[in-house]
C-alpha cells in the first residue's frame, strides 16, 4: 500500500500538520469516552450527465465497507517533503484510479462537517471536513473492482429521498455512507445548487 499522509485540520478548518491515514481514522479512547479520529480533510467526487444523475459507487473499503457513496471518495495526499495536492488534483487522480477517466475540471460546489463511527468496524471512523467537487462527465466509465462493487447513475432525488429515510435505521442497516446522509441533509435548495448541470 501507498504510504502517504493526509491533512489534519483545527475545529476552524485550517490545516495544521499532516498523519497518517489509517490512525487518523482510528477510533481512541479519551477520558470522556471515544474519540473520533483526527479531523481532516476529505473530498468525495459526483460526475453529472447531462440529465443532472449522479454517479454512485457501492463502496469497496476496508473503513465504510459495502454502502453508497457518490462516484468516489479521496483525500488531499502528501508523499514525502512534496507538496500536498488541491481539492482539485486529489480529485482528478480519484476519478482516474476509481472510474478509468481524465477530468480536468472540478468545481467545488459545498464543504460540510461530519463525524461517523462505522458500525461494521468499530475501530474506525470519519470525523471529515468534506469537500464535495462536481464535474459534468457522460462518456463510458471504467470500474475498479478495488474500490467498488457497483456503479450506478441515479437521480437526485432519489438519492435526497433515500438518503433521509436511511437515517431512520440503525447504522449497521445504513446502505449510504455517512457523508452522503449528511449532505443530502442540507436543505433542498443548497442541495440542488451542489448538484446542477451548467
Amino acid at each position: 500500500m501507498e504510504k502517504y499522509r493526509i491533512p489534519l485540520l483545527d475545529e476552524s478548518g485550517r490545516t495544521i500538520g499532516y498523519g497518517d491515514r489509517w490512525w487518523t481514522h482510528r477510533v481512541r479512547l479519551g477520558p470522556d469516552g471515544p474519540i473520533l479520529g483526527q479531523k481532516h480533510t476529505g473530498i468525495t467526487i459526483a460526475c453529472l450527465d447531462d440529465n443532472g444523475r449522479i454517479l454512485t459507487q457501492h463502496r469497496r473499503h476496508r473503513i465504510f465497507d459495502r454502502v453508497w457513496s457518490l462516484s468516489g471518495d479521496t483525500h488531499p495526499r502528501k508523499y514525502g517533503n512534496r507538496r500536498v495536492e488541491s481539492l482539485s488534483e486529489a480529485a482528478r487522480r480519484c476519478a482516474r484510479e476509481d472510474l478509468g477517466v481524465v477530468i480536468k475540471n472540478w468545481t467545488r460546489r459545498l464543504s460540510i462537517p461530519y463525524s461517523a463511527r462505522d458500525p461494521r468496524d468499530s475501530r474506525y471512523c470519519e470525523n471529515e471536513l468534506l469537500y464535495i467537487l462536481v464535474a459534468k462527465h457522460d462518456v463510458p466509465l471504467y470500474m475498479n473492482k478495488e474500490s467498488a462493487y457497483e456503479l450506478r447513475w441515479v437521480e437526485i432525488t432519489e438519492i435526497s429521498k433515500d438518503s433521509r429515510t436511511d437515517l431512520k435505521r440503525k447504522p449497521i442497516d445504513r446502505k449510504y455512507a455517512p457523508w452522503v446522509s449528511a449532505v443530502f441533509s442540507l436543505s433542498s435548495k443548497r442541495v440542488e445548487e451542489a448538484f446542477q448541470v451548467n
